[in-house]
């Protein structure tokens, strides 16, 4: 195991086909083998594989947090060879709601690192405070959720093509493919702002291919 930086990163996604495969149900509706069928497969969080959703997991992309069940056994038999991380190993912003709520974990991050030392079954990447801020930064100073932070971070390394399946931005109340979401202190000012993301991704379709619900819902909008 390696703690790895963003150039040795990027050098596995160059020029390559990949997919981004999301929490949403709309992962359900592909055809057999389209998502195995591309060069990387990244999947986010804690991910179900099956018929439609694919098998493959090349990259698991997380924020690695208590609510992240896979084990490291379960990594290894996936045949997972690079875990990514959607936070760094610090505190990057300041926030009197998270201090007055006794929320600090949704502004310190260094406890997910102190809970996984050792754990780590394969490489390892942990972005630095100026790449996680600069999502941050894009999103008007709100936390990106976790698949939209793995779709910036794989088109930072110049793909060949990106395939998403299983984005809809939260608009089926569903995750984790198949189990009920509900979005939580609707009051905290740094909170996921999944709508923000969905306009993003449709000013920027051009980079993207979508599965079908993703490309309704990009139409609509």
């Amino acid at each position: 195991m390696r703690f790895i930086g963003f150039d040795e990163v990027a050098a596995l996604f160059r020029g390559k086909k990949v997919a981004i495969v999301g929490s949403g149900p709309g992962c359900l509706d592909n055809e057999p083998g389209v998502v195995d069928s591309h060069d990387v497969v990244v999947r986010v969080n804690n991910w179900k594989t099956g018929v439609a959703q694919g098998e493959r997991c090349d990259v698991a992309y997380a924020f690695w947090g208590t609510s992240i069940k896979k084990s490291a056994g379960e990594l290894m038999t996936a045949g997972v060879t690079l875990c990514m991380c959607k936070l760094p190993d610090s505190q990057p912003i300041e926030s009197e709601w998270h201090r007055r709520t006794g929320k600090l974990a949704g502004i310190d991050y260094r406890y997910i690192y102190r809970n996984r030392a050792g754990w780590w079954p394969c490489d390892v990447f942990v972005p630095d405070d100026a790449r996680f801020l600069a999502k941050f930064d894009l999103l008007g100073k709100h936390q990106p959720t976790t698949g939209f932070a793995a779709i910036l971070d794989v088109l930072a390394c110049e793909p060949r093509s990106c395939f998403l399946t299983g984005f809809d931005f939260f608009a089926s109340k569903v995750h984790n493919v198949n189990e009920p979401w509900r979005e939580k202190n609707t009051d905290d000012p740094i909170r996921h702002r999944p709508d923000l993301e969905s306009a993003w991704v449709k000013a920027n379709a051009h980079f993207f291919t979508f599965d079908m619900r993703l490309s309704e819902l990009m139409e609509k909008e």
